[in-house]
């Protein structure tokens, strides 16, 4: 059965830059889009010289934009299943409850959007919506443009709920990627031990998931060094060093990424994303 991806879009550069990354992944996934949007006052108003006629249309400005979005996708990519949707409520309520396996599985949106620009974290209305979906969320960064996702982060804590992370973006993307299991550390002593959880580690993700293509990337915080001097810039770093493609990050209570958000520090990693950010919920 053919996966359907579900993509809030505001129309903001953030959305539309979104709509480009995932129509991208659909086309080369053979996947369906469906384009949601949740009226807001600007959206919903026509300016007086571009309204409808009739005075008593039901038709709003969302209305025509999605079309019209849909339609321009479409010109380009007749293969493409492509459908939409527009309704009132609040997107961090409405969207959840829309965001379910039965119809989706799984969600693309922009880190950020129209109202949340100067967010100092990721944006927030994106992580609201990633702790309440019951289906994974990819979050595309404004820099982010589409390639082959042939290698892939995951930020390993030694949590058994990563384990879950990686079978639920196998069952997305496939098994045709390098996986790096990603940790960073403060005690430069314990490189030789931690390698060796990760190396069990790796030895599960094969097993249970089939996965054989693994690395290990091991980093300690460098004190020393002004621009590598907490978690997130490490990440970063490492990101960058490795060619990253998509970073995977499991949604628990006690998980690394929570641990990292809760810290001042993490928007140096959350807040300009360097990759898309797959968050999956234990």
């Amino acid at each position: 059965m053919k996966k359907n991806i579900l993509l809030p879009v505001d129309f903001s550069a953030h959305a539309i830059n979104a709509v480009n990354y995932a129509v991208h992944l659909c086309l080369e996934k053979g996947y369906a889009l469906h384009l949601y949007h949740n009226y807001t006052s600007a959206s919903a108003v026509f300016e007086e010289e571009n309204s409808p006629n009739d005075a008593n249309s039901p038709v709003f400005k969302a209305d025509i934009l999605i079309k019209s979005l849909a339609e321009s996708i479409k010109l380009q990519h007749p293969t493409l299943e492509i459908s939409t949707q527009c309704e009132r409520g609040m997107i961090t309520e409405t969207l959840p409850e829309l965001a379910t396996p039965d119809q989706f599985d799984f969600l693309v949106m922009g880190t950020k959007g129209i109202t949340n620009e100067d967010s100092k974290l990721i944006g927030s209305t994106t992580y609201v919506i990633s702790k309440k979906a019951k289906i994974p969320v990819l979050a595309i960064p404004n820099e982010a443009h589409y390639t082959p996702i042939d290698t892939v982060g995951l930020l390993s804590n030694f949590k058994e709920e990563e384990i879950h992370t990686v079978k639920d973006f196998v069952n997305i993307i496939g098994k045709d990627f390098e996986l790096k299991l990603m940790h960073v550390h403060y005690d430069h002593s314990s490189e030789n031990r931690i390698e060796d959880k990760l190396e069990v580690w790796k030895y599960k993700i094969k097993k249970h998931i089939g996965v054989t293509n693994i690395a290990i990337e091991v980093d300690s915080i460098q004190g020393d060094i002004e621009d590598l001097d907490t978690v997130p810039e490490v990440i970063n770093e490492m990101i960058h060093n490795e060619k990253i493609k998509v970073l995977l990050v499991t949604r628990s209570r006690k998980s690394f990424f929570e641990r990292v958000f809760s810290r001042s520090v993490a928007k140096a990693l959350f807040s300009h994303p360097l990759v898309p950010i797959f968050f999956t919920k234990a």
